[in-house]
């Protein structure tokens, strides 16, 4: 059962096919690499030494987040402001921490080793990789990007998510590996019972895919998204206060005919109340003469505690506070630990506080889930409003993460979100990528980056829950771990 590769051959290639994967994701959206290569690291479980197991599903991690999730260094360099050294150690530290999660699949793997080798393939292999991704998803605050099942929108795979959310795709990527994996073992004699399986995955996907569970609710609303397209380095200073003002009043005024209108993330760079007599009420005035609401991204305060929070103009404004921050942007994790390296850390919005209730914003008839940043990338936390939500809203700030694979790969996230919610989703953004998703996840409009530009669009809004509403990501985990009870129980019936 052993391979002829080296240790060191057999981690070059698992850290070469974990690279690989990142073509899957956006903007590459090469969805049908994910199943050769994540079938590379288990075909070098299976046929490796155990102790080698969790060393190859460490070196995948490396790829995959290495290649995948390098930015993060540009978001605690430029936005964090932290020396250069300390940014290039913070990154490698997230890269080493993510790839521990793929090297637990393969050091837990081998307590199945003594199972039957097609089940330990098909069975507990994919199990293992979707409880880990779900672990990745909440331990330390969560970290769910670049999950497999993220690359397979446009996929025949996508069909799951509604039922079964993203681990329930990526379980059927994983499925769908190990079928390959299990073909690369025994040759042809596995080839038509295992092309049979993937036909089987694929069609039943598909025959889902069919299924609306949301239905329309009500009449469509015209919105438009302002992009303001204001550079991370200059969003906080001083000249460029008017500038933005007057790049968000001017696309705001020449688009009075819809009935919403969308600022991005911490639109203002400052808090509401210092605008809100000498711009927003004036602009509110206009706004209520044209039967027009304004929503916005805001930082909100009572004078002692900090919010990143959503607001919605008006004499007693409505609003909505993030309750997922950013880790080193919006508050500093173990902080005790890094005071002991002095000014080497500072971070203009590292006290941020949490909002702790999923409300809802009411607007101009829509009843809006909203979602600040990555917050989108929480499926489990945005399902906290569903039912009552008809629209969902993500305003977002990925200047922050410069001309990087971050904002495609955010924006993937916030159409898997429609997916499996079942609702559309309007998502303004401040540099891009500002976009309508409908709700099976596709783009129905999109800005170009890093222009100051607005997008309008009709909405319409969706009422009823999908069955991932219902069960959120536990039906898939129960499902996992009744899987690997089976394997346990056959592994101990064989060996008895």
């Amino acid at each position: 059962m052993n391979n002829s590769l080296s240790f060191w051959q057999s981690n070059l290639l698992a850290l070469l096919a974990g690279a690989i994967t990142v073509l899957s994701f956006s903007p590459f959206g090469i969805w049908l690499l994910a199943i050769p290569t994540l079938a590379v690291l288990f075909f070098l479980f299976v046929t490796g030494e155990r102790k080698a197991a969790a060393f190859n599903g460490f070196s995948f991690g490396l790829g995959l987040f290495g290649a995948g999730v390098s930015w993060v260094f540009n978001s605690i360099y430029e936005f964090g402001q932290a020396p250069i050294a300390f940014a290039v150690f913070l990154t490698v530290l997230f890269v080493l921490v993510l790839s521990l999660f793929p090297a637990a699949v393969g050091f837990f793997s081998k307590y199945w080793r003594g199972t039957n080798r097609r089940l330990y393939i098909m069975l507990v292999l994919p199990a293992l990789w979707v409880v880990a991704e779900w672990l990745r998803g909440w331990i330390l605050t969560g970290f769910p990007w670049l999950q497999l099942g993220y690359g397979q929108i446009s996929s025949p795979l996508s069909g799951i998510a509604p039922f079964f959310g993203v681990l329930g795709v990526s379980w059927v990527v994983a499925l769908c590996a190990g079928t390959l994996t299990y073909v690369l073992l025994l040759g042809r004699s596995a080839f038509k019972s295992s092309g049979i399986s993937l036909v089987m995955i694929i069609v039943l996907s598909l025959l889902l895919s069919l299924i609306d569970v949301t239905k329309v609710d009500g009449d469509t609303k015209k919105i438009t998204l302002v992009q303001g397209n204001i550079a991370q380095e200059n969003k906080w200073e001083a000249d460029w206060l008017g500038p933005t003002i007057d790049r968000y009043v001017e696309q705001t005024r020449a688009n009075w005919a819809s009935d919403i209108i969308i600022w991005p993330e911490v639109a203002l760079p400052g808090y509401y109340r210092q605008f809100e007599q000498t711009i927003l009420k004036p602009l509110m005035a206009e706004a209520d003469s044209n039967d027009t609401s304004i929503v916005s991204g805001m930082l909100t305060t009572d004078g002692e505690v900090a919010w990143n929070s959503v607001v919605k103009f008006g004499d007693s404004p409505e609003v909505y506070r993030k309750r997922h921050l950013v880790p080193f942007g919006e508050y500093l994790p173990l902080r005790s630990f890094f005071e002991l390296f002095g000014e080497l850390v500072v971070l203009p919005a590292g006290t941020m506080r949490p909002g702790n209730e999923a409300n809802i914003i009411e607007v101009g008839g829509l009843r809006i889930a909203t979602s600040i940043c990555y917050e989108d990338a929480y499926g489990n936390e945005m399902a906290d409003m569903l039912p009552a939500a008809n629209l969902l809203l993500n305003v977002s700030n990925d200047a922050w993460f410069g001309d990087s694979l971050a904002p495609h790969q955010h924006l993937q996230i916030a159409q898997m979100r429609s997916l499996e919610l079942g609702r559309e989703m309007v998502r303004a953004n401040n540099t891009g990528v500002t976009a309508f998703i409908s709700y099976r996840g596709k783009l129905l409009s999109e800005a170009p980056q890093f222009e100051v530009t607005s997008i309008t669009s009709t909405v319409q809004p969706r009422s009823g829950k999908t069955p991932f509403v219902l069960w959120k990501n536990w039906g898939v985990i129960v499902l996992m771990v009744l899987l690997l009870l089976i394997a346990t129980a056959l592994q101990r019936k064989s060996s008895n």
